[in-house]
């Protein structure tokens, strides 16, 4: 280009002026020459400054690269991001400190000592010796319906039963009237004297006004936003993101799920555009991990230390019923991947069949062969999407891994009437996930996440109750719009497979 060899030539030009003045040469010489005794000054003259957007490129691939490196990221993540800033150096660089950031030591030390104190408390008042062992004695009701009625329901009833406390994180805070009417039964809670704590995800709810939290902060409650990215974030990258929806009531019941709090999820009445999603109301002992979860996330994003909430992490629920709940948190602020593992250790160990259902299917390439696998040896894998998400180019990744688990004898479903946002997954009837983790690589490596692994056989007959009233609204891969492929399909969905594990 004309104008980069002109920027080109300058730079050499400048660099030669800069050298004769250092070395106290006239720059009355009107030829200027570098010394025939530096050959790296003649590389840096005659192929480094002429090409010095490649250069920099390289540098800068070099440099992200390597930092992946010691953060131990998956080769197809390393290859993507190094690939994408050698095309576009200055791009690629800014969006990897902004948006590639995974386990960031600084972030992810100082969130772990947070949750080791916390844990501490947690244990020290009768907790489990390990934060994720499987409990007894806890009650479950699944919060189904197609209208999102159900977990409104139990949100506002739970809202207006507390005490002492009430603890709510979402990822999507609506400026609608979902989010309006939340945080108005949130106001009048403050004003009774109950301890009310808001955590909302900064990007999650980027767009949101935030003086629709006013009335809660008048009224005495508290709201905290988690990772700001505007200004620049100084705390890591603002890829890190709390995807978490959890509600916590007197540290003794709680709704865990995939719901935010907007009207496009959960509602007083039907809505046009309402996703078709689920949450679930637990009570007893396995309350007390999300409550320490909860308060660790709080304390992080707020500044506040672990021993300032120490009566609510020794607080230990009485039992509630006789199922076996086992809370699992994922996370920067974890050494491993703990939901990926778990999930890998349940398809693996499946005896006859693993139903999936996600909103987003983009998985790495151990959990896709892990499935491929299990489809081959004779497992049935029953895979529920929805048919078109509200992520175009998610859908457009993950058409690949479709088409080759369709042939291997997956039975890949798509779900037609809305968009399809519920997370659910379960093995052989005997252990159903409930949670806020999607099948793709963000949930499962990068955000914080949080699932409820549920070990009893009456739930598994509600959870394979509604997995099938969800097939009942759904089409074959068969026939399907999946398999019609021209030329710009296979091009779009070239390039969404490549840029996926950047996804």
């Amino acid at each position: 280009m004309p104008a980069a060899g002109k920027l080109s030539r300058n730079a050499a030009r400048g660099f030669r002026l800069f050298w004769h003045r250092q070395n106290h040469i006239p720059e009355s010489v009107s030829h200027l020459t570098l010394p025939t005794n530096l050959p790296w000054l003649r590389t840096l003259e005659q192929i480094v400054l002429p090409n010095w957007q490649s250069a920099l490129g390289f540098i800068m691939a070099f440099a992200v690269g390597m930092t992946m490196l010691k953060q131990r990221r998956r080769q197809s993540n390393i290859i993507a991001w190094t690939f994408f800033t050698l095309l576009f150096p200055v791009i690629g660089l800014l969006s990897f400190l902004l948006f590639g950031g995974r386990k960031l030591r600084r972030t992810a030390a100082t969130k772990r000592t947070i949750n080791r104190i916390a844990g501490i408390i947690t244990r020290s008042g009768g907790g489990p010796p390990t934060p994720s062992a499987p409990e007894g004695g806890n009650g479950i009701t699944l919060l189904d319906d197609k209208d999102g009625i159900a977990t409104w329901k139990a949100l506002c009833a739970e809202i207006a039963a507390a005490k002492t406390s009430i603890h709510i994180t979402t990822y999507l805070l609506g400026h609608d009237e979902t989010g309006t009417e939340i945080v108005r039964l949130l106001s009048a809670r403050a004003r009774e004297g109950v301890q009310v704590r808001l955590l909302v995800d900064a990007l999650g709810s980027l767009g949101v006004r935030w003086r629709l939290c006013d009335p809660l902060i008048k009224a005495g409650g508290h709201v905290c936003r988690f990772l700001p990215v505007i200004p620049f974030p100084r705390q890591g990258s603002a890829n890190l993101r709390n995807h978490r929806k959890m509600a916590v009531f007197d540290g003794q019941t709680a709704i865990v799920g995939g719901q935010n709090l907007a009207l496009e999820y959960i509602g007083p009445a039907p809505h046009k555009g309402r996703f078709r999603d689920f949450s679930a109301r637990i009570s007893g002992p396995a309350v007390a991990e999300l409550t320490r979860i909860f308060l660790s996330d709080w304390c992080f994003a707020s500044g506040e230390s672990p021993e300032r909430h120490r009566e609510q992490l020794r607080f230990r629920p009485e039992p509630a019923g006789a199922v076996r709940i086992e809370i699992v948190s994922s996370g920067p602020d974890e050494p491993d991947d703990p939901l990926w593992e778990r999930f890998i250790a349940l398809i693996q160990e499946c005896r006859k069949e693993v139903t999936l259902i996600t909103p987003y299917f983009v998985p790495d390439e151990t959990l896709f062969r892990s499935l491929l696998l299990k489809i081959r040896s004779g497992r049935k894998v029953r895979l529920i999407l929805p048919a078109r998400s509200d992520h175009p180019f998610l859908d457009l990744a993950r058409r690949p891994y479709l088409r080759v688990l369709h042939k291997a004898g997956a039975d890949v479903r798509f779900h037609q009437k809305r968009m399809l946002h519920g997370k659910l997954f379960i093995v052989d009837n005997s252990i159903g996930v409930i949670g806020s983790a999607n099948l793709d690589m963000r949930s499962l490596f990068v955000n914080f996440e949080v699932a409820t692994f549920v070990y009893s056989p009456n739930t598994m007959r509600r959870f394979r109750l509604l997995s099938e009233s969800i097939a009942a609204e759904t089409l074959p891969y068969a026939g399907s719009k999946m398999e019609a492929r021209n030329w710009r399909n296979r091009a779009l969905e070239a390039l969404a497979h490549m840029v996926g594990p950047l996804l």
